[in-house]
């Protein structure tokens, strides 16, 4: 058998330039690997428009807000009317529940905190979010209770957070609501001097841009960069705790009486403008204004509410023609009950006549036939002029949010005829607000200067406080104007005195009003528009506005009864309310009663609820 020889394998080389080539791929891919690990280990990898750098700080360092401060809220004699308090308010990370505890933790906190189940849990098992309140601003003592169950069971709890959130808190209650106005849940002071004043009691948020961990919480140990809050700056109003509690006091309880829809009663310093006290009912309480319809606390009747003035509105009429000279106080009109002006019958109350009247009179007997005699004496270009001066029309300007400005009718407007004139002389025809109305009876009483109402009398930071100067709006009439019409209101608030004292002493003859002293009224019976250019038969508007004391006055009153059910007529709704204020402010302010004037049964500086 042949053999075969068997051939040496011969080794296989690979040129050099060939590995080189080889190494170099290789060097130049791991190269590229290590630049790629370096831009992700320096996070300069981009996913869309950002950095994995960017996102990873977005993650860590955070801008957080740090809440500022709300400015507090005191009445002139330092009692705190308004200011934040902090509560513990329950949250939850959705991502960090344990999804088989959910439904017993919902039961749980719907027990401890009067909450649905079903709404609670929602938001336990709603992943979308990464934090959601439970319950806001928990009651202390509910909020402890909800710690107690926390700390049975941590780890069943988790996911849940108490955080303190400030919370505005009203200690009055309904006091002064309206004035004082709210604030809402997110903190913006939505109405009253919160909504007013809002940008300087909010202050500036600060921020704090810092590292933080998982839970949300800075890392102190890491730089921070801190711009810190500005706290909101603290008011005091002109409201006097003591006025303000008794006109709400009378408010309500004439409300109730008459079983009326509604009113409003308007303090102001005559001097000054100061408001010492203003007062709508139905009222709100702020701490739950939420829980009210919005125009419950978005409307301040007071200072936005219009209404036509009626008979309390000749006041201005016989200023107006005593200022421009038309009349004097002892010019006479004839008072024939009813008189045709234009096509239309127009008369008084209660259609009788008076005979020959001054306006003095006219004020005294409440003269519609002798206002509209006045007014035509007078002239529109003078009346509508003098009207304005008063300020009627126009915003007072006083610091609270949400004013009505009126409406006077335009003598140069389509559809204006002397007519307008007749019925704007005795309060129709024209709208106006209560703050409007005591305003200008208030230049009454300050000689004729009239002056911007205001309700903030100090804005401090610190002990660095701003305190608001008086304004004056201009001089609308004469101060021996003023004073003779002031005359003339004393004899007229002397003609509604018995329907105060007949009832107590059996003498229905004029009298004083407040025993001790002279105090100005005039009352008004207002109709109500419906809205289809005619008036409501259902209802009257009774009110009476007036000067305490007559002389060196120091308050305008205004009272204001909407549709009293028991009796439309302003001298039996209105009158007793204004003389209880009036004599309450004569004993507040000390004001020494003079004895020679107080009639049968009367003893001066006597309160009438005394005399019975």
């Amino acid at each position: 058998m042949a053999t075969r020889s068997v051939q040496p394998a011969r080794p296989v080389t690979i040129s050099r330039w060939r590995m080189n080539a080889v190494l170099l791929i290789a060097l130049l891919l791991l190269a590229r690997v290590a630049l790629h690990l370096g831009y992700i280990q320096t996070g300069q990898v981009k996913v869309g428009e950002r950095t994995l750098r960017d996102l990873a700080q977005a993650e860590i360092n955070q801008r957080k807000p740090i809440p500022s401060n709300r400015g507090i809220v005191h009445d002139r004699e330092g009692n705190i009317l308004a200011l934040n308090v902090d509560y513990r308010s329950l949250y939850v990370d959705p991502r960090m529940v344990n999804r088989e505890a959910a439904p017993r933790i919902a039961v749980v906190l719907s027990g401890l905190l009067g909450m649905q189940s079903s709404d609670i849990l929602n938001k336990l098992v709603d992943e979308q979010y990464h934090w959601l309140a439970i319950k806001r601003w928990i009651e202390p003592e509910l909020a402890d209770r909800v710690i107690e169950f926390m700390k049975q069971d941590p780890t069943l709890w988790n996911g849940m957070y108490f955080q303190y959130e400030p919370r505005r808190v009203y200690p009055g209650g309904a006091f002064a609501a309206h004035t004082i106005g709210a604030v809402n849940l997110e903190g913006v002071g939505i109405s009253g001097v919160e909504g007013y004043y809002d940008g300087i009691l909010r202050g500036s948020t600060g921020v704090l841009t810092a590292e933080v961990d998982a839970k949300q919480n800075p890392i102190w140990i890491a730089p921070q960069e801190i711009r810190p809050p500005s706290d909101g700056v603290d008011v005091e109003l002109t409201l006097d705790p003591y006025i303000q509690h008794l006109v709400e006091q009378e408010l309500k309880q004439a409300v109730d009486s008459h079983n009326a829809d509604g009113g409003v009663i308007i303090v102001m310093d005559v001097r000054t403008g100061a408001i010492r006290a203003i007062a709508s009912y139905p009222t709100f309480d702020p701490n739950r204004y939420n829980e009210y319809p919005p125009e419950a606390y978005n409307i301040n009747p007071a200072i936005s509410a219009l209404y036509e003035p009626g008979s309390t509105f000749k006041i201005i009429t016989v200023a107006a023609g005593m200022q421009s000279r038309a009349f004097t106080a002892d010019t006479q009109v004839n008072d024939t009950g009813v008189i045709q002006r234009y096509g239309y019958m127009l008369g008084n109350w209660n259609r009788a006549g008076n005979g020959m009247l001054t306006p003095g009179r006219v004020l005294y007997y409440s003269s519609n036939v002798g206002a509209l005699q006045l007014a035509e004496l007078t002239g529109a270009e003078a009346f509508y002029d003098a009207v304005r001066r008063f300020g009627f029309g126009q915003p007072t300007g006083i610091d609270i949010a949400g004013e009505g400005s009126g409406l006077v009718p335009n003598m140069e407007a389509e559809g204006w005829s002397p007519l307008v004139l007749n019925t704007n002389s005795y309060g129709q025809g024209i709208a106006v607000t209560p703050l409007q109305m005591v305003r200008a009876v208030a230049a009454i009483g300050n000689d004729g200067m009239l002056m911007r109402p205001y309700i903030v009398q100090k804005r401090c930071r610190g002990d660095d406080c701003v305190i608001t100067q008086p304004r004056e709006a201009g001089q609308v009439v004469e101060p021996g104007v003023a004073w003779t019409v002031r005359r003339m209101l004393v004899e007229s608030a002397n003609h509604y005195s018995p329907v105060v004292w007949g009832p107590i002493t059996g003498d229905y003859s004029d009298t004083w009003l407040v025993p001790g002293y002279e105090i100005c009224a005039k009352t008004g019976t207002s109709s109500i528009p419906d809205g289809r250019g005619g008036y409501d038969t259902s209802g009257t508007i009774g009110s009476v506005v007036g000067l305490a004391p007559a002389e060196q006055a120091r308050y305008a009153v205004l009272v204001k009864i909407d549709r009293p059910r028991d009796d439309i007529w302003g001298v039996s709704t209105a009158i007793p309310v204004y003389q209880a204020i009036a004599e309450q402010l004569m004993r507040y302010e000390r004001i020494q009663p003079n004895p020679a004037l107080a009639g049968y049964g009367q003893t001066a500086g006597l309160l009438a609820a005394a005399s019975r």
